[in-house]
């Protein structure tokens, strides 16, 4: 059986983009909660720490895991926290859309998503989720990413520009919002502060 760390180093930090940008696009199944259980997720915590400090967040992240048992039904309980924080979060000003934060229009499937709609056109790309999500879903946004880590040198915007200037700028209002909604489980909350620290480090490698 591979350790941890040998897991660790057939990912990249592309491959981390893509799992949180699954998190954030999907209700987390019974067989991924099984996963995670099984310390799945400690390999992509080992390419993240290579450019931050994701000590005190994973331990967050385990102990909403430790926590989730406790709980009647964890994966029904997960699914009510996911539509909380991500499909209902007109109510508390959370949803996941970039220009939500950055366009002040207080609307969906503006400029923001205009443009994220071109940069995939641009790179032959198509939204890897059959959805009616605006491209500008935080998960999109973490996609794009992905593809840019993936080819540094295939065009002239790579993916910390991207993070600085799509991103950054907005996502910690956005982390602050999420985080205010009542949930039942840390579990969510503990994702969206891994993304937090961990997308600020990345801009700076």
């Amino acid at each position: 059986m591979k350790s941890t760390a040998q897991e660790a180093i057939s990912l990249s930090h592309a491959d981390v983009c893509r799992w949180l940008a699954q998190v954030f696009m999907t209700e987390v199944t019974n067989e991924q909660l099984t996963a995670y259980y099984g310390g799945a997720a400690g390999a992509f915590f080992v390419v993240m720490s290579e450019v931050c400090d994701v000590s005190a967040q994973r331990a967050d992240f385990e102990a909403a895991l430790v926590e989730l048992p406790v709980l009647d039904t964890s994966q029904r309980s997960l699914a009510a926290d996911y539509a909380a924080m991500f499909l209902l979060g007109e109510r508390t000003n959370a949803q996941p859309y970039a220009g939500l934060f950055s366009e002040g229009t207080g609307k969906v499937f503006g400029a923001t998503h205009d443009s994220m709609v071109a940069r995939f056109a641009a790179r032959g790309l198509s939204q890897s989720v059959p959805t009616n999500e605006p491209a500008d879903h935080i998960s999109f946004l973490l996609e794009y990413t992905s593809v840019l880590l993936a080819a540094p040198d295939d065009g002239a915007e790579t993916a910390q520009d991207f993070l600085r200037n799509e991103i950054l700028p907005w996502f910690d209002r956005w982390a602050e919002a999420a985080c205010r909604v009542q949930v039942l489980s840390r579990f969510y909350p503990a994702v969206v502060k891994i993304a937090q620290t961990y997308l600020a480090g990345l801009a700076k490698a």
